[in-house]
This record gives C-alpha cells, structure tokens and sequence, in this order.
C-alpha cells in the first residue's frame, strides 16, 4: 500500500471522528445549513456538555473532601445538564433546553457564593453568567434577569453569613467582586447587542440576495431560477404550466425604443399577476416570455385561463409617454403529472407555443 493510500485512510479516519464529534454536538441534526435554529441547539448543547465535564469532577472531589452538600448540588447539576442533551437530541426545543442550562446555573452560582465553594473559590464563576445569560435570553430578558441576579448577588455577600469572613478575605473583596462583575454585564450588553444588529443585519441583505437570486427586476414577478425552485419544491404531484410569448415583440422596441419595450413588460407582468389565484406562480422566464404554474384545476381549466389572459393582453392600450401601442401574446398549454416529468412539461409547453405561433400568433395551442 503507498504512503498515499496510508494518508487517504488517515485522513477518512479523522474526518469520521470530526464528523462523529460534530454529531454530538449538533445533538443528531446533519443539516448543511447552518441557520439559527440550529445555531442555538449547537450552542445550548455546548454549554450543557462543557457544565457536566464541569460540575462532575468539581463534585466528586467535594464529596471526597467530605462536603457533601455542595459534592451533592454539583453532581445534581451535572445530572440535569447530562438528561438536558437528552432531552434536546430528541427535541431540538432549545428554548425550553436553554432555560434548564440557565436557571440552575443562576442557583449554583448563588450557592458557590454564599458557601464559597471548594476552598473559598465559588465566587470566581460568577462571570460565565453573563455571556451565556445574554445568548439563551436576548438583549432585553437578558439585562433584566442579569439586574435580579446582581441584587441576589448582592444580598448573599452583604446581608447573609456567607463565607467571606470565614476565610479571611480582604472587607474590600466583595465590593471588586460587584464592580468587577457589572463591568463584565456591561461589556457582554455591548457585545451581544452589537452581535444581534449585525445578525439582523445579516438576515436583511441575505433576504434580499434571496429576493434578487429568485424575482425578476423588471417585473417583480419569479425569475427562472426562483421558478424551478418552487415548482421543485412543490407537494404538488400535478400542475398545469402556460408558457406564454410576447408577439413581434421586436418591432416594439425598434419602434418606440427599449424603455418603451421594459415598460410593457412591466405592464404584462401585472396583468398576468392580477389574472391569478393564489398559490398559482407567475415568472418571467426570459426576455418576452413569461410561464405561469397553476395547480387545483383541471386542463380546460387552465386553458380557459390562458386564454383569459391572452385576451386581456390583447385588449389592453400601452401608453409610454406619447405612444400608443397594442399588444398580443401566444401560448403553450401542457400538465405535468406522474408520467410527465416538470422537464418534459416545459418542453411539452414550449413546443405548443411555436405552434401556436406557427399557426398564426395570438392563440393558445394544448395539444
């Protein structure tokens, strides 16, 4: 076997392993799309793996060092992250998920506070809340909940026996540690709000690349890329497509020039567009042709409505500044079904328009 073949197997090996890894984490979903959703399950799952290899080992060593409360309470914490992987691998509900990550951290960093933890450090954990706070609440429920668990924080270190005196810690230490942990609030405010504008931000200009990659400019109707989208992904089993071409389209822009051709397209698309049901598709599907998508009716029905629109177009007066025009289009009626595949139809429909144009322009042809 080569050195090639010997890399080739390794590096299968290590992309099994990162992918099993990336399994774990992603809680089972193997989507390649990386959005919000799955972004929080990834997150929140995180969180609660990083808790139990935590608490767990913090846990044990207390119980052996004979603290058998905070042993226990460390341990039950890790117990309820360990069941919230479970339960969020079966789920994916990582907003009920996210509220069993943050409330017993708030209770555990309360308790390590008022008992000080092992050897008087519980108090160095309290600046994980923040952070993870703000990501699993948001901006607003976030700084609201952080406000109540700044007041609890400062009843247990300043109106409760905690265990500060106990040993021997400077008087000034727990007003740092308040200070210290408004500082990190503030800072992790200014973080997670500069990260939720920029995140709605990001989903604006994604919306409107997606609006630019599937609607046509001129018309605003589907172009052909958003077209075969939708029909693609339709649960429709059967629909109906008429594929429709301006007439002498030609001699319009020739005579009145290019802006008076845009403009009649842009007139066409709306008379298509008010000629439709919902859950029919309009596209513009290049140049001066133009398919329509219609489902829950029957053939003659969709001719009938080929033919409703072809005579509207036909009786419609353009007017671009001081010219005046008219205009016809023909059409290509054909179904796509179980037999006949969304490519065949197309075909099928295209074919039925030249003879329609062949026979005379201005005519719908379904056969």
């Amino acid at each position: 076997m080569t050195k090639y073949a010997h890399k080739s197997k390794f590096d299968n090996k290590k992309n099994k392993a990162k992918a099993s890894w990336l399994t774990f984490f992603y809680v089972g979903n193997t989507d390649d799309v990386f959005s919000e959703n799955i972004r929080r399950v990834f997150i929140i799952n995180l969180f609660a793996s990083v808790g139990v290899l935590f608490t767990l080992p913090l846990g044990i060593v207390s119980l052996i060092e004979g603290k058998a409360v905070l042993g226990s309470a460390l341990i039950l914490i890790a117990f309820l992250y360990a069941m919230n992987h479970i339960y969020l691998r079966h789920t994916h509900n990582h907003a009920l998920s996210g509220n069993f990550v943050i409330y017993p951290l708030y209770a555990l960093m309360i308790y390590l506070v008022y008992t000080g933890g092992v050897k008087g450090t519980g108090h160095v954990w309290i600046y994980c809340i923040p952070a993870v706070s703000l990501f699993l609440n948001g901006m607003k429920r976030g700084m609201i909940e952080l406000g109540f668990f700044t007041l609890a924080l400062i009843i247990t270190m300043y109106f409760t026996n905690s265990h500060f005196a106990e040993f021997g810690y400077d008087p000034a230490l727990k007003t740092r540690i308040l200070f210290s942990f408004i500082v990190v609030v503030f800072l992790s405010g200014i973080y997670e709000y500069s990260m939720s504008r920029f995140n709605q931000e990001l989903k604006e200009t994604s919306a409107k690349l997606k609006l630019v990659a599937y609607t046509d400019a001129l018309t605003e109707l589907l172009n052909r890329r958003g077209m075969l989208q939708r029909l693609e992904a339709s649960s429709y089993t059967s629909f109906h497509l008429l594929l429709a071409d301006v007439d002498f389209f030609k001699s319009i822009n020739d005579e009145y020039g290019h802006d008076a051709g845009d403009y009649a397209l842009t007139q066409l698309g709306k008379i298509i567009q008010t000629s439709l049901s919902e859950g029919d598709l309009a596209a513009r599907w290049g140049g001066e042709e133009f398919l329509i998508a219609v489902c829950d009716c029957a053939e003659p029905e969709a001719f009938a409505l080929a033919e409703s629109i072809r005579r509207r177009v036909e009786e419609y007066e353009f007017a671009y500044l001081d010219h005046k025009f008219r205009m016809t289009m023909s059409f290509g009626v054909a179904t796509m079904n179980e037999t006949t595949s969304l490519r065949e139809a197309i075909t099928l429909a295209d074919n039925r328009l030249y003879s329609a144009k062949r026979a005379g322009r201005n005519r719908t042809r379904r056969s």
